[in-house]
Order: C-alpha cells, then structure tokens, then sequence
C-alpha cells in the first residue's frame, strides 16, 4: 500500500512540473530531460510513468478536465443560487482557470495532436453531462424546462459551446463574438425547451 501511494505522489509530482514547464517554456520547447532534472528522478522512472510526453500532455488535459468539474459541482451544490444561474455558471466552470492554459490549448490544436483534442472532448462530456442532468431534470419538474432529451440538450449545449468559443477551434473577429453569444443562449433556450428571451441577462456573463 505504501509502494502504491509513494507512486501516485511521484507521478502527481511529474505532471505538476510538466505542467509549469509546457506553460513557461512551451510545449514543443520542454523535453522530457528538463522534467527529470527538477523532479530529480532517473529517465527510467518517468518511463515507468508515461510512455512519452504527449502522455504526460494528455493527463495534463485530464486533470484540466477534471478541474473544471470540481468548479461545476461546488456551484450546483450550492441550492441558494437561482437554477438557470447554476447551470449557466457550471457550464462557465469547464474553462481552464490556470495562468498558460493558452499554451496548453494550443498544442491540443495542432493537427498532430488532434486526438488531444479528442480526448479533452469526450472527457468533458463524461464529466460534465451527468453533473448537469440532476439540475435539468430539476427545472423539467418545476415546469421551467420542457424537452424530451435532457441529456442530449446538455451534450449539445457542451459541445457548442467548447467549440463556439475555444478560440483555437474557431478564429473570430472580436466584433461578431456579442451576435455568436445571443444565438448560443437563445440555442440553449430552444434546447432545454425555456421561454424566449430567458438567457438574456446572461450575455455579460460571456463577455468576461
């Protein structure tokens, strides 16, 4: 037992650094030897580890997923707050709240690592999908929602949302972004079934 928890704090430690490094340096401009050097470990227990970089990359991803649900499950916890605030702000809660996350969405984007992106995908929706289904099926039993596909509502909510507004996927001019957020809350509406115009004092919410 002692082994096994010794080993789970060596790899926290490994993606901890890397995490830092792909932020400071870059990606493509940190190599698996700049890790071992400030993590002190021989190559052969970062291999035992992760097979490669873009391993550790993509557990990086993970916990950025991982991250974002933590946020989203404090505030729909949190029954003091309105319902369609909390699924708005949990909705909010996915984007990643750590200095460099640019860096990191990047390199998900390029086209040889686009099964990063995949993986950050359907991890998000695993994640947050049934973090929202319990406040959806809350607003369907106070006649605020009115849809036959909850679950498939939130999914697509998800997905439009990640790739509307990951301006890495999608290259917009900052003039076009007030029409793009409108159409996404007043698609949000026609999903969930709410009366037109419900989402509107929410615009300023994804302006910041």
């Amino acid at each position: 037992m002692k082994t096994i928890k010794e080993g789970e704090v060596r790899k926290r430690e490994i993606l901890l650094v890397a995490r830092e490094l792909f932020v400071k340096k870059g990606y493509d401009h940190t190599s698996v030897n700049d890790i071992l050097k400030i993590v002190d470990i021989a190559k052969g227990t970062f291999y035992y580890y992760f097979s490669s970089k873009e391993e550790v990359l993509a557990a990086i991803i993970l916990d950025i997923v991982d991250e974002g649900a933590k946020r989203a499950e404090r505030i729909l916890k949190d029954k003091s707050i309105p319902l369609m605030n909390r699924i708005m702000m949990a909705i909010m809660a996915q984007a990643p709240e750590f200095e460099g996350s640019d860096e990191i969405k990047e390199e998900m984007h390029k086209v040889e690592n686009a099964k990063l992106e995949q993986l950050y995908t359907k991890a998000m929706l695993q994640r947050m999908t049934p973090l929202l289904a319990e406040p959806v099926r809350e607003g369907l039993e106070q006649d605020v929602f009115h849809t036959d596909y909850p679950t498939e509502s939130i999914e697509s909510i998800l997905l439009l949302g990640h790739m509307l507004f990951d301006s890495n996927i999608m290259e917009w001019e900052i003039d076009v972004y007030p029409q793009k957020i409108q159409a996404f809350l007043a698609n949000i509406e026609r999903l969930l079934g709410t009366k037109e115009g419900e989402l509107n004092g929410f615009l300023q919410m994804f302006k910041n």
